[in-house]
């Protein structure tokens, strides 16, 4: 076999957020084909140009290059109705999809009895109420009796009438289980929601195969990050697909035989959405409480307009975690793109950045967030705190703990390293950077064994210093 093209990975490396979007946006200049290869519409993906900001949901990144093929590989699970808005609103503003969005036809729909199932029983792990683990957990159950759990959009796009009747079925058994009365869908709407986006179903189901096979390159982007995985991620506060890099070739429908390079991505100011270990974060269980408070209506009882009001000089020159980490949030504007909450801050931690290059096989770094480390220079301490060490149990630890609950109990080693004051969001070369910065850059690479190819210095697709 004749492997012409190449395809290469963006993987985020810790709990999402981390700028994967502005990344890949970055690097799709030198693509053919922009993919996706897990989730749905729980994916939050938010990417500058010219002053725009357009949050992504479904459809991948490299919008901006009107050149670019946009896949959605089977991996992926897709809200019809949902993509109809989403695509309506991108045309709204400009962006044609037409003839370059494609979509597997083996990409799972996310009916409305999983949603149901989903504000039902999610709560708990921090679900955005989407339906998503519900649709892929029908996806390992296929079948209940005589009704089909597993509903792809190739299955609508061959025979619509027949397999909506099977989604009508799965909602009145699931109000029926759950005791559910009235939430009523408008199965003619979904219908027609369907035939919008007919067009986009990519029936060819080894599409991506012979592009790649005739020289074309592709960039691979995950809907959630590494440390969010089903299986190496702390369960259950994790999302409902594979994460990794190696799960883009299952997801992307693609052979492995094509692969390049996988490029992790990194913030050197930790952030968090939902409950699960975090052990860097500032405050930890305090934090953790606070971050997920909700009122009834579920929106966040401390959300961004209540924390901005908050003195944030008086927050940074506090000695206690909690209240720094509170103006960090502010400052680095971390609140949750699809829920609203605050998102739970923390310090870079290595060891957990050193396991997921290890298991991805990251062959480069690019961190992001670089600008705001100089927020540690109005702390109490000065300093930029790092996490460079485990214990559990006293005992120094070199992994994450595959159990959630051992992970839970792992102590941060912290050492602090010298802060900078310099505002370096305007730096483009390595030449510019503070030393402080470039010291830092260089302990990561060594304690992590991986290069740093970048760092981004603000949310603008400019704003990023080359440095490999």
């Amino acid at each position: 076999m004749n492997t012409f093209g190449t395809a290469d990975i963006v993987v985020g490396t810790q709990y999402g957020d981390e700028g994967k979007a502005r990344v890949v946006d970055d690097m799709a200049k030198d693509y053919d084909v922009i993919a996706r290869f897990n989730g749905g519409a729980n994916a939050g993906h938010t990417i500058e140009h010219n002053g725009l900001k357009v949050a992504l949901n479904q459809v991948p990144s490299g919008i901006f290059y009107e050149d670019k093929i946009l896949y959605v590989g089977s991996g992926c699970v897709i809200n019809i109705s949902k993509l109809v808005a989403e695509i309506e609103r991108l045309e709204g503003i400009g962006i044609k999809l037409k003839g370059r969005f494609k979509v597997s036809s083996q990409a799972g729909v996310v009916q409305p009895h999983h949603m149901l199932i989903d504000a039902e029983i999610g709560g708990k792990v921090g679900t955005t109420k989407n339906g998503i683990g519900p649709a892929y957990a029908d996806r390992s159950l296929r079948m209940w009796g005589d009704r089909l759990l597993n509903i792809r959009l190739g299955d609508l796009h061959g025979d619509a009438d027949h397999f909506f009747d099977y989604m009508k079925k799965n909602l009145e058994f699931t109000k029926s289980a759950y005791g559910i009365e009235g939430e009523e869908v408008d199965f003619d709407q979904l219908a027609a929601d369907f035939e919008k986006i007919r067009d986009y179903i990519e029936i060819d189901t080894l599409y991506l195969q012979k592009l790649a096979q005739q020289g074309k390159k592709i960039l691979f982007e995950g809907a959630q990050s590494f440390m969010l995985d089903v299986n190496k991620g702390s369960v259950p506060y994790v999302t409902s697909s594979g994460t990794s890099a190696p799960a883009a070739y299952t997801g992307g429908d693609l052979s492995p035989n094509f692969h390049g390079k996988t490029i992790g991505v990194a913030k050197v100011i930790m952030s968090r959405v939902g409950h699960g270990p975090f052990i860097s974060e500032f405050g930890r269980a305090e934090s953790e409480e606070y971050c997920m408070t909700a009122n009834e209506d579920g929106s966040p009882t401390y959300g961004r307009a209540m924390e901005e009001a908050y003195d944030i000089d008086a927050l940074l020159a506090s000695d206690d975690p909690f209240e720094m980490g509170k103006a960090v949030r502010i400052l680095s504007g971390e609140y949750g793109t699809v829920s609203t909450r605050p998102r739970r801050i923390g310090a870079f931690d290595l060891p957990q950045l050193a396991y997921a290059v290890k298991t991805n096989g990251i062959n480069g770094l690019v961190l992001t967030k670089c600008d705001l480390l100089n927020v540690y220079s109005r702390t109490e301490k000065g300093m930029i705190p790092l996490v460079v060490g485990y214990k559990l149990d006293g005992e120094d630890i070199n992994f994450v703990p595959g159990s959630t609950r051992t992970y839970g109990k792992v102590e941060p080693v912290i050492e602090y390293r010298e802060a900078f004051s310099e505002d370096v969001s305007g730096m483009r070369t390595e030449e510019e950077l503070p030393q402080a910065l470039k010291d830092l850059l260089k302990e990561v690479e060594e304690f992590v064994g991986c290069e740093v190819v970048g760092i981004g210095v603000g949310p603008d697709r400019d704003q990023y210093v080359k440095l490999k």
